[in-house]
């Protein structure tokens, strides 16, 4: 199934430092001009209060439970949030904190499953793929980087061609159809974030590059390196560039896989040289490759505030959250 031309994206260039450019994730907040002592001093003279109150899609377990609220503790100190209270009941957890803080008090329950998985189609929403026949010059171009994630048949890769199926594979006819389809309204985003197993190829939406409000559809190869081997994640300020950026490391394991799937995709043409962050099923970037990169360290560029740097810092630091929760109520209270 041919797609049109994938947008141009800024080459991953450095051997020790992955630059994974095209991250925009919506924080709570804003950067730090509006952190100033007056802005501070009226959040904390400020006696209005919330809860939040958070239920599990399934039933938790009491160990699950207690896990879950540890990690949203985690997630609030980090973030440097002030008199929070997290409590479990029932088959969910409640988060009690300052009322100037609801976003960020909300934002505590994402799910946080962090996944690098490779593109192997991208297109922008609204567009048509006009049908291209595939190149077929050179049956062995492009193999090498897509061995072992979605078959698709033998010819080089083009940003105007996407996988086809491998011959009696009916699962893959049915991933593009579904591509095809996907137009990411906003209940088809919501579907495409449930979890899916990371053995498997998925569609999914997001953003076509930093900064930018276009919307794009995806297919993805299973996960290359899953989010529990990032051993932490700081928000900093690059001096390289303006605004913030989430600095990533990787433990041994996720820095050697890393390494291995840029090797293989830096050889190959767009849009299947890049690699897409996928965060709670949702694509935050999607960069290309043009080399093997090493060094364990990857930094997300994006169009970041330091709100929303820490925030998502905070998020892939303490690790996922052992189960799914949605938002059930958001109470306002006053204190006596």
């Amino acid at each position: 199934m041919p797609l049109p031309r994938a947008p141009h994206r800024a080459l991953l260039a450095c051997a020790v430092t992955v630059t994974l450019a095209g991250c925009s994730v919506s924080g709570s907040g804003s950067d730090a001009a509006d952190r100033s002592p007056g802005a501070s001093a009226s959040a904390a003279g400020d006696s209005r209060r919330t809860v939040v109150t958070f239920s599990g899609t399934s039933p938790l377990g009491a160990e699950r439970l207690r896990r879950t609220a540890d990690r949203m503790r985690a997630r609030a100190d980090a973030l440097g949030l002030k008199d929070v209270r997290v409590d479990t009941r029932g088959n969910g957890v409640t988060v009690t904190g300052r009322a100037a803080d609801v976003d960020q008090l909300t934002r505590l329950g994402m799910s946080g499953h962090l996944g690098f998985r490779p593109v192997l189609a991208e297109a922008t929403v609204g567009t048509t793929p006009t049908p291209t026949p595939s190149a077929s010059a050179d049956p062995t171009r492009g193999r090498a980087v897509t061995d072992g994630l979605l078959p698709r048949a033998a010819g080089s890769a083009s940003a105007s061609a996407a996988p086809e199926p491998a011959e009696g594979n009916a699962p893959d006819a049915a991933l593009q159809a579904r591509y095809a389809a996907l137009g990411c309204s906003t209940q088809e985003r919501i579907a495409t974030r449930r979890e899916a197993p990371a053995e498997d190829a998925v569609v999914a939406c997001g953003t076509t590059g930093a900064g930018s409000a276009s919307r794009a559809k995806f297919i993805l190869g299973p996960t290359a390196v899953e989010g529990v081997h990032v051993t932490s994640a700081v928000a900093v300020r690059d001096k390289r560039v303006p605004g913030w950026i989430v600095r990533l490391d990787f433990d041994s394991v996720g820095a050697r896989q890393f390494s291995d799937v840029t090797r293989r995709l830096a050889v190959n043409t767009s849009p299947q040289n890049q690699f897409a962050v996928v965060l709670d099923g949702a694509v935050i970037s999607a960069p290309s490759v043009s080399q093997q990169l090493d060094g364990g360290t990857a930094d997300i560029y994006g169009s970041f505030t330091r709100a929303s740097a820490e925030q998502l810092a905070a998020t892939l630091g303490s690790g996922a959250l052992p189960t799914p929760l949605t938002v059930m109520s958001v109470t306002s209270l006053r204190r006596p």
